[in-house]
């Protein structure tokens, strides 16, 4: 298992034409896998920012959190595409709400890049 305590919080950029739908599809997907893995708290959804007709929002996922859907999830996402844990996970994550209809694109914040 990868040890992920070191990253803390995983910030993903949320961009969407639609927030209201997307983010509720979200939102139920990491409040089931929060249930899952018996924690709360382990997420948040900021609320968006609106320009030239889309939304743009902050996901910050707890590292433990992310670690603990890994477990779940592993094979899964270390079949995903990317070099670095943290790209196989939110392109593991991108898949995971599309195959549940949500049309945002998620991606990695540069504030995250940094760290």
């Amino acid at each position: 298992m990868i040890d992920l305590t070191i990253i803390g919080t995983f910030i993903l950029d949320f961009q969407t034409v639609d927030f209201e739908p997307d983010s509720k599809i979200a939102v139920d997907l990491l409040f089931g896998w929060q249930k899952t893995t018996q924690m709360e708290n382990a997420f948040a959804l900021d609320p968006p920012v609106q320009s030239a007709g889309w939304s743009f929002a902050k996901v910050f996922l707890a590292g433990l959190f992310v670690e603990k859907v890994y477990a779940i999830h592993e094979y899964d996402v270390n079949a995903s595409k990317g070099k670095r844990f943290e790209d196989k996970f939110v392109a593991w994550l991108q898949k995971e709400l599309q195959n549940r209809g949500c049309g945002a694109q998620i991606k990695m914040a540069p504030e995250m890049k940094s760290i």
